[in-house]
């Protein structure tokens, strides 16, 4: 089941959201307070000089996250990308003065009749571009500061968003083990019952069916109700009485209350089938012990077997690896997993904060 991708909201609104909000503020300053004389009846003046304005800070807060924000966008630094940077800091102010200049003196003063420097006697070149640097390095640092948290941030998103989906992937495929291994041990159950004509067949594959429903239609959510997880744990236990002729000696116990508590599904059974496979199930002096604790919040599995010398099979299993993966994923902080394995017994102690 692949994640779906979260919609990102647009950048692009909210840049043009603050560039208008700058502009009626900076339009509303220079009307209040005028630096030189202009009627107050040429609203429409106001609003193309603050504009104007606004167009030289957002070149220099964007050429400064295109020129100088880029080049130090690397995983290794060193003098080359310094060295970028440092000629794109410098293009950046050439480019702002040299629009800055553009706009007064062939813009506002020619069709506006605005003229900055009217007032100033000791206006140079020199001066001129110096002012411009100074006035607009605020701009400058400000689309260098958003260029580079950007893109951390951007980095960072892509992290989680590949992390995500390798896990995900992962999940599938620890799933796509699951259910195969499950379906060898009960079809080989269930054809020692054919082959020794037992009237149990016919129950066993309806109780199959019964659940290969549940995994075809439930299993391959992320969250199942925890009563359904159950129920297809009882299905199992009823599966492995009839391969047992009712030789099946277990106590298997549920305390707690079950008032909508979710668990991902397929998560006990590889425990309660690591029993039936290896332990000793028809000695009613060591029967297999499987009891449940359940609160609102949490759930508690203490299972126990005695080990049979005579194994099934000698090719090991892929349950018991593939619940530790599968928790280590899906409950990560939120779960402690015991197991003692020794030549006699086999016991499991599961704490799961649902």
């Amino acid at each position: 089941m692949s994640a779906a991708r979260p919609r990102v909201f647009p950048e692009w609104p909210v840049h043009l959201l603050i560039w208008a909000l700058l502009l009626v503020k900076d339009v509303a300053t220079t009307y209040a307070i005028p630096a030189y004389p202009v009627p107050k009846t040429a609203v429409a003046t106001y609003g193309l000089l603050g504009l104007g304005y606004l167009l030289i800070s957002a070149a220099a807060f964007y050429l400064s996250v295109g020129l100088v924000a880029r080049p130090l966008r690397t995983s290794v630094l060193g003098w080359r990308p310094f060295g970028r940077a440092a000629l794109g800091l410098l293009l950046t102010l050439l480019l702002i003065t040299g629009m800055r200049y553009g706009l007064e003196f062939y813009v506002f003063k020619p069709l506006l009749g605005f003229d900055n420097y009217v007032l100033n006697t000791t206006f140079t070149a020199r001066w001129f571009v110096e002012n411009s640097v100074r006035f607009y390095f605020d701009y400058v640092l400000y689309g260098l500061l958003f260029g580079v948290i950007r893109h951390n941030l951007l980095a960072e998103r892509r992290r989680r968003e590949t992390q995500q989906a390798n896990t995900t992937a992962e999940l599938t495929f620890l799933r796509s083990q699951l259910n195969p291994h499950f379906l060898f041990n009960t079809i080989n159950d269930i054809y020692a019952l054919v082959y020794q004509k037992s009237d149990d067949a016919p129950g066993a594959l309806l109780k199959l069916s019964e659940l290969l429903r549940y995994m075809l239609h439930e299993a391959h959510h992320d969250r199942v109700l925890l009563t359904r997880e159950l129920d297809y744990l009882n299905g199992l236990i009823e599966l492995q009485r009839l391969g047992t002729k009712g030789k099946l000696h277990l106590d298997y116990q549920v305390r707690g209350p079950l008032n909508g508590q979710t668990i991902a599904p397929m998560l006990l059974v590889s425990f309660v089938e690591n029993a039936f496979k290896h332990g000793v199930l028809n000695n009613p002096a060591q029967p297999v012990t499987l009891h449940l604790t359940l609160t609102a919040t949490t759930l508690d599995l203490s299972l126990h077997n005695a080990k049979n010398n005579q194994q099934k099979d000698q090719l090991g299993g892929i349950g018991l690896p593939n619940v530790r993966r599968r928790l280590a994923l899906l409950y990560p902080t939120r779960h402690t997993l015991a197991v003692a394995d020794t030549p006699t017994d086999f016991q499991v102690t599961l704490h799961l904060d649902l």
